[in-house]
């Protein structure tokens, strides 16, 4: 898999990303973006989804025939429903034929359970949903296991990440599918560059911590214009407290990340959830 293919379309739990480039991080900015910042958040905090976002659905339904998966990769229903499957990064955008044949004979004529968060469909008249298999495991972690997708944190899913990732994890160590070129490393950001408008899961080192009052970046190299950063608006600042992280903390500590790379001025990557993040446990000095 080359680390710059498309492996998730628009629509998942990171689409709604600021229309804003990066303003300096030792400081504010102009009003405007400041008051459009204190918008966007305050809009965020309102939302509906986000009310929900950190929940796992538990109540799985009656269970429904696969076909297979349709030209697109998605699961296609006997019932004519369409599946995609929630809180991963989407596994058929990718070009790889093997991995897609791998999760089409997980569920090719299976008899699937589905809990969702929303039952609304998306765009692509698609559902998102955990599936469960007929042996009672998640298709999600089966995925998961055996490198066909990488966990993505995703509104009213996120309850789920920790076995999720938990899942993903001998994979990662492993090397195996998706694992063979991530993840991705956070300097120099060239090659992180290359990988802006799509998913990523980002390894490196926090030089420094700049922060605003309403915003903390995480930066990854002396110079914020060319350099990888990790935005952290009030939500994820909250999140991370409450698992114990003062982001402050985390400047020259070993991170892992996941998320949407955009470019403004360098690679950008906005953490909202506190499951974006892994700090790498680092052996004690003798």
């Amino acid at each position: 898999m080359s680390p710059i293919e498309p492996n998730m379309p628009t629509d998942g739990a990171f689409s709604q990303r600021p229309m804003m480039r990066r303003f300096r991080r030792s400081g504010g900015g102009s009003a405007c973006l400041a008051l459009l910042t204190l918008a966007l958040i305050g809009l965020a905090a309102l939302s509906p989804a986000a009310a929900r976002a950190a929940g796992c659905p538990t109540t799985f339904d009656t269970g429904v025939v696969a076909r297979g998966l349709d030209a697109h990769g998605d699961i296609a229903l006997a019932d004519g429903r369409t599946i995609r499957l929630a809180a991963l990064v989407d596994i058929t955008a990718s070009p790889d034929p093997a991995r897609r044949a791998a999760l089409g004979r997980l569920v090719a004529g299976q008899t699937l359970a589905l809990a969702m968060a929303d039952s609304s469909p998306d765009r692509y008249g698609r559902l998102a949903a955990l599936v469960r298999l007929p042996d009672g495991r998640l298709l999600q972690q089966a995925a998961l296991e055996r490198g066909l997708a990488v966990a993505r944190p995703e509104a009213g899913y996120i309850g789920c990440m920790p076995e999720l990732i938990a899942a993903e994890r001998p994979a990662r160590a492993a090397g195996l599918g998706v694992w063979a070129h991530l993840p991705l490393k956070a300097a120099p950001p060239e090659a992180l560059a290359r990988a802006a408008g799509h998913f990523s899961v980002v390894a490196g080192r926090v030089l420094t911590v700049g922060s605003t009052r309403r915003l903390d970046y995480l930066n990854f190299g002396p110079v914020w214009r060319q350099d990888t950063t990790v935005r952290v608006d009030e939500s994820g600042r909250a999140a991370l407290k409450a698992r114990g992280l003062d982001v402050a903390s985390l400047a020259g500590r070993e991170v892992i990340l996941r998320g949407d790379v955009d470019l403004a001025d360098g690679p950008l990557i906005d953490l909202r959830w506190a499951e974006q993040m892994e700090v790498v446990a680092e052996a004690a000095k003798p």
